[in-house]
């Protein structure tokens, strides 16, 4: 472990790297080269999942769905099944004063039922699966809101003489950024910026 007394000399290296599995092979890197696992941190940007459906995301199609379409759609279709064929078994039994009615008594109470719940439920249905279902935006946004930031950090603190190893672990995963900042009584000094 590094005294980090604020009078003690000390050197933080900290890399950037673009995708979370390279800072978490370059902190395993750091750990097998000799620095203490205390001293290393990684401050992870977004996880693998949310990169992995950010790219296969759509950037054109505005998500707007409470539930998946299809079930949507089947809760439409029982909805409009069992309120339309109560529905069209009142109307066939005379009990509900509609226009048309005599054509739901001529068929009867139970045909009544089943042809006005077919048609409710495949139209609720529709209804269902339409208005859960993507949209396609008018414009291609040009950035994403709440675009999760992949950029993923590690840093270890040592002491000055192995500032350079810990550079070497850290650069062998292609890092976007490296940095060296010394610690000299108290105050923080860099000293070297690059990729």
């Amino acid at each position: 472990m590094v005294d980090d007394t604020p009078h003690t000399s000390r050197v933080n290296v900290t890399a950037q790297y673009d995708h979370p599995s390279k800072a978490r092979d370059a902190a395993a890197a750091l750990e097998a080269a000799g620095f203490d696992k205390g001293s290393v941190r990684v401050v992870a940007g977004a996880s693998d999942e949310i990169l992995r459906a950010q790219r296969q995301s759509d950037p054109y199609v505005l998500e707007r769905d409470e539930v998946p379409p299809t079930t949507g759609a089947a809760m439409g279709f029982v909805v409009g099944l069992l309120g339309f064929g109560f529905l069209g078994l009142l109307t066939g039994s005379g009990l509900v004063n509609v226009m048309g009615k005599e054509a739901a008594q001529a068929v009867g109470p139970f045909w009544a039922a089943v042809i006005a719940g077919g048609v409710g439920g495949l139209a609720l249905a529709l209804a269902g699966y339409v208005f859960n279902a993507p949209l396609p935006l008018a414009e291609p946004p040009e950035h994403a809101p709440g675009k999760p930031d992949p950029r993923t950090f590690v840093s270890v603190l040592t002491e000055p003489g192995r500032q350079a190893a810990a550079t070497a672990a850290l650069s062998r995963f292609e890092p976007g950024l490296v940095t060296e900042w010394l610690a000299n009584d108290g105050e923080w000094l860099p000293q070297r910026t690059g990729a």
